[in-house]
């Protein structure tokens, strides 16, 4: 017993409390040998990236064809041509085989224009410094001299073609209007005319190299050219330079062709010549030719015709009217070509 009745700590005890006394000893020194546990990183925040551009699909090619809204009526031996807001399509023979003096102009919508000042079919359209000139054509079997000029909705006289024609091309560049080809009663038209609006006057210019009628025309790199025509029919394709009066030719067209409509569309410049007939009017063309540099290709016409103008509206080739079979068959089928 100790001290006041106190009993003496035994061999056990002191052991145990020198276990637990060494044990916190160990823990401090654990504690202390280890490092202090880092704080867990907080992971990067991430840059803004701007992301890769995404490439842009390539603008798809135009459709080489297609179908449009119909005219109104069907007509055939149709004159056509459009301004930088419509398309025009005059006259024509209608379903009775008579020539017609309607007027058809698409804007949003196909309506019903100013009538042409007589019948006529076989006429030619062209559009010069944004007015719309007719000439020419035949009114119920007599060839025509008269030219009109659309303005302000209402069509005006000008001076006449001193050779009247029908079944002939008109062609506008740098400010004068081409008369090419076409026949009368007798014969061909070999001379051509060239009309000034500044002075309202027509001259002749030289003579067609093949004179022929149921030409396609059309400009082409500062030229003014005509395509296929009869009789017979042919593939010849003649350009005239208006500084110089001289003709030359393209390579010709890869079928004989009459009654065919003409343009130039694409930034290439892309020389389209679509459909016709033959020379005894028992055979359709059905078939549409394309230049690309200097060589021809053909293909396909999604609906063959004759008697059609080619007018560059929206930025294609518009064919619409003409024949779906040879001689007399109106059509209202509007197409184009890209």
């Amino acid at each position: 017993m100790g001290p006041g009745g106190s009993p003496r700590g035994t061999g056990s005890g002191r052991i145990a409390i020198a276990l637990r006394a060494g044990g916190l000893c160990l823990v401090l020194l654990v504690a202390g040998c280890l490092p202090a546990t880092a704080s867990p990183r907080s992971s990067p925040t991430p840059t803004s990236r701007t992301s890769p551009a995404r490439a842009q699909s390539p603008t798809p090619p135009p459709e080489p064809q297609r179908a449009e809204v119909p005219l109104p009526a069907a007509r055939q031996e149709v004159a056509s041509a459009a301004d930088g807001r419509s398309l025009y399509v005059i006259g024509g023979f209608d379903p009775g085989r008579h020539s017609s003096s309607s007027v058809f102009i698409l804007t949003d919508a196909w309506a019903t224009g100013p009538s042409y000042p007589l019948p006529i079919d076989h006429a030619a359209a062209a559009v010069l410094d944004g007015r719309l000139y007719v000439a020419g054509g035949f009114s119920n079997g007599a060839a025509q001299g008269a030219v009109y000029a659309l303005d302000q909705g209402a069509w005006h006289q000008v001076a006449s073609l001193h050779h009247p024609r029908g079944a002939l091309a008109l062609v506008g560049l740098t400010r004068k209007l081409y008369a090419i080809g076409g026949n009368a009663a007798a014969g061909n038209v070999a001379p051509i005319e060239v009309y000034d609006p500044a002075a309202d006057a027509w001259t002749d210019g030289p003579d067609l190299p093949s004179p022929r009628n149921h030409l396609a025309g059309f400009s082409y790199q500062g030229l003014v050219c005509v395509a296929g025509g009869r009789s017979p029919n042919t593939t010849r394709v003649d350009c005239l330079s208006a500084a110089r009066e001289t003709w030359s030719r393209l390579p010709d067209l890869p079928f004989a062709t009459s009654g065919a409509g003409a343009g130039v569309v694409g930034v290439d410049d892309e020389v389209v010549v679509a459909g016709g007939e033959d020379p005894n009017e028992s055979l359709l063309v059905t078939q549409v030719a394309r230049l690309r540099g200097s060589a021809w290709s053909a293909e396909a016409m999604l609906v063959p015709r004759h008697g059609i103008q080619l007018a560059l509206f929206r930025e294609r080739l518009w064919a619409c009217g003409g024949a779906t079979a040879p001689a007399y068959q109106a059509s209202a089928a509007c197409t184009s070509f890209g």
